[in-house]
């Protein structure tokens, strides 16, 4: 009786490691998620629903699924566009960043978790797309499942926000009355 030994390529070895990288893209964001509803209970319910599409992104990923790339940049590229352009969330985590940097001071750690926040969902975007990138299999439709990705994400957050914290729909409303 013969048995063979199947050797992992160094391809299927970098597939991986995007694949983990991806979730822990995605771990460090929701790990934000909780801490932020730990500390503020009237987010709870939000961040719970929040999470769904980091989490789904990242068990798709590690399948290497195109739905799952195109979910983990959506999602990532939707809060980094909502928290770092739209409103100065981000912008001021890095702020308090750097005071406690200078200081030794943590002045607002409730803001200061934007900082891994961004780089988890930013370190979604880039190891998303270096994962599609890898796939063999590409093809023209795909930019309609990254599309589709980009609305459904969109008009998953904006119920989310409709449903339990209407307030986080100001800076949209704002958008669209410009």
């Amino acid at each position: 009786m013969a048995t063979t030994v199947q050797r992992n390529t160094s391809a299927d070895t970098s597939d991986r490691v995007v694949g983990w990288l991806i979730v822990a893209s995605s771990a460090l964001f929701v790990a934000m998620l909780a801490l932020s509803a730990y500390w503020d209970p009237t987010i709870r319910v939000l961040h719970t629903f929040e999470a769904v599409p980091y989490v789904l992104a990242a068990v798709l990923a590690v399948r290497r699924s195109k739905v799952g790339y195109a979910l983990g940049v959506a999602s990532g590229a939707f809060w980094l566009w909502l928290a770092g352009w739209l409103v100065t969330f981000v912008r001021n985590g890095f702020d308090m960043l750097a005071v406690l940097l200078r200081t030794g001071r943590m002045v607002r750690p409730d803001v200061l978790i934007a900082v891994p926040a961004a780089v988890g969902t930013a370190g979604l975007v880039v190891f998303s797309l270096v994962g599609y990138a890898r796939l063999r299999n590409k093809s023209l439709r795909d930019v309609g499942a990254f599309g589709a990705a980009f609305v459904v994400v969109a008009a998953f957050f904006v119920a989310i926000f409709a449903a339990f914290a209407p307030q986080f729909l100001t800076p949209l409303k704002h958008l669209i009355n410009r």
